[in-house]
């Protein structure tokens, strides 16, 4: 009960914080935001980094910190900040559910079908339903990291598969970001987006087709 009781309290502390200091407005504000990190200079890193760890534990919306470190710092340190920041964050989250909150977890949502569909889904498939959900954006990216923590998954095998499959995506969007800031809108930069959309189409499509060829329910049931 003490611990359901610090996790309860410490989630609605940071929520609480986020909300009365504004950042919950100014995570959706790639402007502000990068103004913000520009001026801590190169604290700044070190500053996103943390912010996504808060992000991911706290569940706030994190969609734009891949564009807003794209534009800050360009689309390669743009892109290995975001990588590294959502890592940890994910990390951290399966750490704290896992060994710190695990009652509170089960008891808020345990009974969820996202949660009961990912323990059936890693107890028949393994790592590999770990893989392909991260992959496919099936289930809200930020529980997973809470979900994936009542299974026999292990911290390392979770962090590594997190990290690689965040990879693609993030580099994509922070240099797409960067570009423009950069270059402008241009027939250059509508080439970039076909491309990358088309990678980003079969990052989720070929998965989805893997799940179906190896009989692999991803879709989640309805309550």
């Amino acid at each position: 009960m003490k611990k359901i009781g610090l996790m309860v309290g410490l989630l609605a502390i940071g929520i609480l914080i986020a909300y009365q200091t504004g950042w919950i407005t100014r995570l959706q504000n790639v402007g502000e935001m990068q103004q913000w990190f520009q001026s801590l200079g190169f604290a700044g890193y070190f500053a996103f980094i943390l912010l996504s760890v808060a992000v991911a534990v706290f569940m706030l919306p994190g969609q734009l910190l891949a564009i807003i470190a794209g534009i800050s710092y360009g689309g390669f340190i743009g892109g290995w900040l975001t990588v590294i920041g959502a890592t940890l964050g994910s990390t951290l989250s399966f750490v704290i559910a896992k060994y710190f909150a695990r009652d509170y977890v089960v008891e808020r949502f345990g009974k969820s079908n996202t949660f009961q569909k990912i323990e059936a889904g890693v107890k028949e498939n393994g790592v590999e339903f770990l893989i392909l959900t991260r992959l496919v954006p099936v289930f809200p990216y930020a529980i997973q990291s809470y979900a994936y923590a009542l299974t026999p998954m292990t911290t390392g095998k979770f962090t590594i598969v997190s990290f690689f499959t965040m990879l693609p995506a993030s580099f994509i969007y922070a240099y797409l970001a960067s570009d423009i800031a950069v270059y402008g809108f241009s027939k250059a930069l509508l080439v970039k987006f076909a491309i990358f959309g088309v990678l980003l189409f079969l990052l989720t499509y070929l998965p989805k087709r893997y799940a179906k060829k190896h009989k692999i329910t991803l879709k989640k049931e309805k309550s």
